[in-house]
């Protein structure tokens, strides 16, 4: 019998099934499970865990958070545990000296994966893709983020398809992506919108 691929929607005799891997905004019902996927695993800005504790982690202070709309904190989760989970704040665009640019991004500001998982290599890039796909359809520019690590910058450019552009005036790097629609994503993950997000594609 064929394997399904991981996180890949398999046939019924009703027709193809919701895929595994489901994308939904973050709650603060979600706390402890968050905490306890943060304590084990990596973030992408400097590969090791970090404390999971509100100080310490933006991500754990901002769960259930909206701003104009746009939900700050997303999980990804296969069945119901949760394998990757991000921050991503909505607000201008930069370029490598740090100068405001027409349009806005999405800035990903915390970014979480489970590296013990059984298909770990693509739970990080899956929700990044994702968020490539959702930025799109709310008519945002760029997905971006920043980190002083070049050897972290390289990583990621390669992992999530990322350009990295060292900045200027500081010791920084600039990883940006251009939004685009990626109707594909659909069968690899289903996306669970809240209300303000639905409402507004609708007008």
């Amino acid at each position: 019998m064929a394997r399904t691929p991981a996180g890949t929607a398999a046939a019924t005799p009703n027709g193809p099934r919701r895929p595994d891997r489901l994308i939904r905004p973050a709650e603060y019902a979600d706390r402890h499970a968050v905490e306890q996927i943060v304590a084990r695993a990596t973030h992408w800005l400097d590969h090791r865990p970090r404390a999971a504790t509100s100080g310490d982690c933006p991500l754990l202070s901002m769960l259930g958070a909206v701003d104009r709309g746009h939900p700050l904190t997303w999980l990804l989760l296969e069945g119901t545990t949760i394998r990757s989970c991000a921050l991503v704040i909505k607000k201008p665009m930069l370029d490598e000296r740090w100068r405001q640019q027409p349009g806005e991004a999405l800035w990903i500001d915390d970014l979480y994966e489970d590296r013990d998982g059984p298909d770990a290599d693509a739970y990080g890039p899956c929700l990044v893709h994702w968020l490539v796909d959702y930025g799109a359809h709310e008519h945002v520019q760029w997905l971006a983020a920043c980190t002083a690590d070049e050897a972290v910058a390289g990583d990621l450019g390669d992992r999530y398809g990322l350009e990295v552009r060292r900045s200027t005036p500081t010791s920084a790097f600039l990883l940006r992506r251009r939004t685009r629609h990626l109707p594909r994503l659909a069968d690899a993950v289903h996306a669970q919108l809240p209300p303000c997000v639905l409402r507004r594609r609708r007008s």
